[in-house]
């Protein structure tokens, strides 16, 4: 199983930084567009904004997954072992819960927003927001990893 995430998370960290050089693209063509030629595409600002909404999100679960978010760690080592643990196990829950929270009301986003259309890409919004319920779901996975090897007593700091 831990293979399947790992390769997984690897596709996910290679589409983010394809969906960065997306950007990178679209957000020079326009500042060029609108620089020289004194016209944009009418996409540009569009792909930008998918590309970076899909990059950030997607973004903070490999971030989790290789536990490179900021924490709070001054207090580790005047803590116990046993406290160390229960206190990431806290923080896990609590993010666990968020991303039920992120899952539930993504897809009330999502289905909300699947009669509106993104101009000038012509997509579906839903598309847009769709980020938001698969990062969450991501989410999940990383964290039902990590409590799993906590409990176990196995390395969780992947």
């Amino acid at each position: 199983m831990k293979k399947i995430i790992d390769r997984t998370f690897h596709y996910i960290e290679n589409l983010c930084k394809i969906l960065l050089i997306v950007q990178i693209v679209s957000v020079t063509i326009v500042v060029v567009g609108r620089q020289v030629f004194g016209r944009t595409p009418v996409w540009g600002e569009e792909l930008t904004l998918f590309s970076m909404v899909w990059a950030s999100l997607l973004g903070a679960t490999v971030l989790l997954k290789n536990d490179g978010h900021i924490a709070v760690t001054a207090l580790d080592r005047f803590l116990p072992d046993k406290a160390i643990k229960f206190l990431d196990l806290l923080s896990y829950l609590f993010l666990g819960f968020y991303a039920v929270v992120m899952v539930i009301y993504g897809l009330k986003l999502v289905e909300l927003t699947g009669l509106n259309m993104m101009p000038a890409l012509k997509i579906k919004s839903s598309w847009l927001y769709g980020a938001m319920p698969v990062m969450a779901v991501a989410m999940l996975i990383i964290l039902a990893e990590k409590i799993y090897l906590l409990i176990k007593g196995k390395d969780y700091k992947l």
